[in-house]
């Protein structure tokens, strides 16, 4: 496989830019992998994946040896993966630290919590718990579709997540680690 890469890689440098779908079809698949396991998301990692070769195709002229055409993509592909994550965690925590809850009266009295602590407070829930909240508010998934998952009926969800929103409020108030 490396030599047939590496012709592909002489290719396209050469000018021959059609040779780059050889490669793209080659190993789109193993980069879609790694991108799905980075992401959790199909849609994310088929866009990270593009990303990734639209990366390896504009940097293929400092790809110092052409037979190591794959193990070069994955680490762009790693690297990409990496970049994403921070840039969710960035953005996720500055949503944590600019959008306080406000109550039903209209007053801002729930304390602002940073991610670390609400990482960990949410990591103390029962698993159940953690993964309706992970699902419903991090995942945007549907409350049928949660409960058909875990197996609940329509007033057990909302049971399920009223429950787990207020053993996290008391986890988050009290400091409290675990709470199972």
């Amino acid at each position: 496989m490396a030599c047939c890469d590496a012709n592909l890689v002489r290719a396209v440098l050469d000018g021959d830019r059609s040779a780059y779908a050889g490669l793209y079809d080659r190993h789109a698949p193993l980069i879609r992998a790694i991108c799905h396991d980075a992401t959790g998301d199909l849609a994310s990692a088929q866009d990270l994946a593009q990303e990734v070769f639209v990366r390896a195709y504009c940097r293929l002229g400092t790809l110092r040896d052409p037979h190591r055409f794959a193990g070069w993509l994955v680490g762009i592909a790693r690297n990409q993966c990496r970049d994403w994550l921070r840039q969710r965690a960035r953005d996720r925590h500055e949503y944590v630290e600019q959008v306080p809850e406000v109550a039903a009266d209209g007053n801002c009295n729930v304390e602002i919590h940073t991610l670390a602590e609400l990482t960990a407070a949410v990591r103390s829930l029962p698993d159940r718990e953690r993964l309706a909240l992970h699902a419903f508010y991090l995942q945007g998934e549907s409350a049928e579709a949660i409960r058909v998952v875990l197996g609940l009926s329509k007033a057990g969800i909302y049971r399920l997540l009223e429950r787990a929103r207020q053993r996290l409020a008391r986890v988050l108030q009290d400091g409290r680690e675990d709470v199972r």
